[in-house]
């Protein structure tokens, strides 16, 4: 019976690293909206549902044809379906392909865990043990594997994915022969296992790059950085001619082109306008908005919660001695929310540089609740810019929304638009110490020509607008279904 325990217990481990693994993986081919999370999440479920049902309907035999084959697909786990999906995109089956590809690879990644327990529950039971006392010892078993597969996740975020496929096909060839006891296809398996981790690292970055290329469209992509960090996949790819692009969960956040351009109008602009005291940069993992702002200000302080995002930003867009001289500069890694709630410190500037509203986290710092938090931390006549994506329009879409959150907390509200950044801005306070024709200016400078939306002007926008908040992020689950659908489904 020994053996049984360690069985669920490493089945439990196992299955908290697969589900780690499959949801980051396929969210990032299917692009992280929340919409996508949800489904996501919804077909790991249901491949466990799918394991219990089959566990006791199908024969002895079958189990173990099935738990061997899958067992040995696991070792091709993450460049199988990132090269059928490459594929899928180069035929053009993304829509109906890519859901086939997700619930099917569902099933491989946990049925076979989950055909397991319930067979084990069915041994002859020992003296004096009854049938409900044995499932809550088993099932105590397995949560306590998944939990210490959790401790095996975190530690290897930020790292490469060999760090934890490496345990996990360890782990699995384990569970193989506990299972099975059969020494010479535990070999077998062990010498696949071994072959796998000798080229993991290769495969990881070929299987990646090939996405990119034939998903996202990048030609001659190539691999730069590829880490799971706590919050999201991080991945920074390189294209032809040098330009590199960050993606965030398989959602492009910047690239070095356009980068230029929206550091100049979200950051630089507005420090040239007001020269702040204090300035507070809140996301901007790459830190290239530090070297704009710095030079217009006496105390500057970044703040940024992800450490995979700060060291993708440190070797592919802003090298750490560039900053190096920067005495005046500090970085906080912290959650921007936390940090405005806890600093004592007025800021004269505060800089949104943050990923478009596509999940609630990312949607919250876009709320009136947000930017009610960060007037508390404005001074008088402290300004808060923040980016809108598109341009502002009179419609009830997200740059519109934004907007409205701003101006719910905000009298002053200046909109600005862009074609060289190809993007809508925003500059909020309580009293613009700048006006329509200052940006003006700045952007005549920088040769481009704006669209601004004075202060006056801004409300006739927002008729139709509901203000961004808290209880009000439908925008999230809309937006997300709408680019999903439009993205797999719209010919």
């Amino acid at each position: 019976m020994k053996r049984q325990y360690v069985q669920l217990f490493l089945i439990g481990v196992a299955l908290s690293i697969a589900q780690f693994i499959m949801i980051r993986d396929f969210v990032s081919i299917l692009y992280g909206e929340e919409v996508v999370i949800v489904l996501v999440t919804a077909s790991f479920f249901l491949g466990l549902s799918v394991g219990y049902t089959l566990a006791l309907r199908i024969s002895l035999q079958t189990f173990q044809y099935l738990f061997v084959g899958s067992v040995f697909l696991h070792l091709t786990f993450p460049f199988s379906y990132r090269y059928l999906g490459a594929q899928f995109a180069v035929w053009d089956l993304e829509g109906p392909g890519f859901l086939a590809l997700l619930f099917g690879y569902a099933l491989i990644f946990n049925t076979m865990f989950a055909t397991v327990l319930p067979r084990l529950i069915t041994l002859p039971e020992e003296p004096g043990e009854s049938e409900v006392s044995r499932l809550k010892k088993f099932y105590g078993l397995e949560l306590a594997g998944f939990i210490t597969g959790f401790g095996i996740v975190a530690a290897s975020w930020n790292h490469t994915i060999g760090f934890l496929l490496t345990p996990y096909w360890l782990i699995l060839g384990v569970i193989l022969y506990l299972t099975l006891r059969r020494k010479v296809l535990t070999g077998v398996y062990a010498a696949g296992a071994a072959l796998a981790v000798v080229f993991v690292a290769p495969l990881d970055s070929h299987s990646t790059a090939k996405l990119y290329e034939d998903k996202h469209r990048i030609r001659d992509a190539k691999t730069l950085y590829s880490v799971n960090s706590p919050y999201q996949k991080v991945e920074v790819i390189e294209g032809r001619r040098g330009k590199r692009y960050l993606y965030l969960d398989g959602l492009r956040n910047l690239d070095s082109g356009s980068l230029t351009h929206l550091n100049y109008y979200i950051a630089e602009v507005p420090a040239r306008l007001i020269r702040p005291r204090k300035a507070l940069l809140i996301g901007n993992g790459t830190l290239s908005s530090v070297p704009k702002v710095y030079p217009h200000t006496e105390k500057l302080i970044s703040v940024e919660l992800d450490g995979g995002v700060l060291r993708a930003g440190s070797l592919h867009f802003t090298s750490p001695e560039e900053l190096a001289d920067y005495d005046r500069w500090e970085l906080r890694v912290d959650d921007g929310k936390h940090f405005m709630r806890t600093t004592e410190d007025r800021f004269d500037l505060i800089v949104m540089d943050v990923p478009s509203p596509l999940t609630i986290q990312e949607a919250y710092l876009h709320t009136v609740e947000f930017y009610a938090l960060a007037k508390a931390s404005l001074t008088e006549q402290g300004v808060i810019a923040v980016q809108l994506s598109g341009p502002l329009q009179r419609n009830n879409r997200s740059p519109a929304r934004i907007t409205a959150a701003l101006r719910q907390v905000f009298p002053e509200v200046l909109v600005i638009y862009s074609d060289r950044a190809d993007r809508g801005f925003a500059y909020a306070s309580m009293d613009l110490p700048f006006t329509a024709e200052d940006v003006r200016g700045q952007g005549d400078l920088y040769r481009d020509e704006l669209k601004l939306v004075r202060p006056d002007k801004v409300d006739s926008y927002l008729k139709r607008a509901v203000p961004l908040a808290a209880d009000t992020m439908d925008l999230v689950l809309r937006r997300g279904w709408e680019r999903f659908t439009n993205r797999y489904f719209d010919d």
